[in-house]
This record gives structure tokens, sequence and C-alpha cells, in this order.
């Protein structure tokens, strides 16, 4: 479901995004651990039976942790670093606001016509810039 967030409505997200994204990291961080380990054992051997099956189990884990983030609303362009983007909407244009795992805040946005150029929030917020709220801000919503 696609949906709009206001400044207020993605920061409140804030602390359920980052648990989300801390979760999708670590399942992505076991699955390459366990992967490496595969590649180490015997095949058809006691043990990569239980690797394997310890891979299905990681790989579901990361499967379900990128579902939860999805259904949250956002987009995550780039995990590694964690880089998350509220879709918005600053002076009636749609946009991404952009917040990176660790800040207390969302403080820039970009716009959605090719150019990445990320610009800063207080620049968009004077008067009626503010972002504006379209749709529902609540997850599963």
């Amino acid at each position: 479901m696609f949906k709009l967030f206001s400044l207020e409505g993605a920061t409140r997200m804030l602390p359920i995004v980052d648990a989300r994204l801390a979760e999708l990291q670590l399942a992505l961080s076991d699955l390459e651990e366990v992967q490496a380990r595969a590649s180490n054992v015997r095949q058809g051997s006691v043990e990569a039976l239980s690797v394997r099956q310890e891979l299905a189990f990681v790989l579901n884990a990361a499967h379900g942790a990128r579902r939860e983030v999805e259904r949250l609303g956002v987009q995550v362009p780039d995990l590694s670093t964690g880089v998350v983007e509220f879709p918005s909407r600053v002076d009636g244009e749609v946009v991404h606001l952009v917040w990176h795992r660790g800040q207390d805040a969302i403080t820039a946005y970009h716009r959605l016509t090719g150019d990445d150029a990320t610009r800063p929030l207080a620049d968009a917020t004077n008067g009626s810039h503010e972002p504006q709220e379209h749709g529902s801000d609540a997850p599963g919503a």
C-alpha cells in the first residue's frame, strides 16, 4: 500500500523503522555467516544437512524482516548504510524524506524527478512547504 507521511508521522515511525531495520540487518548478517559455513562443509554430511536447515531458517527470518519493513510503507534504498525513505509531499510535489539509521531526526528530502540531490528539509519547511500527510502513517493501515 502506498502512503504519504507527514514529517511528524515519519518522525513517530522512526523507532519502529529503526527496530525493523536492525532485525533485517541482523538477519542478513546471519545469512551471510551461514552461507559462508555452508561453503566449507562436505556435501552429504550430517553437518551439511544441519547447515542447510539453518540456512532455510535464517533465510525465512530475513524474508520476514524484509516484509515487515515493506509493510511500514517506507523504502530502503541502501540497507548496508541504513538509508530509509518516507514518501511525502513538499509544496505539492511527492518527494522522499530521507533518514539515515542512527540520526535523531529526519533532516533532508530528495525529489523524485531523477535528481538524486538531497536537500535540507529546513529549506522546504518554511510556510506552506511543510510535508503534508495523505493516507495513514499507521503501520498496516
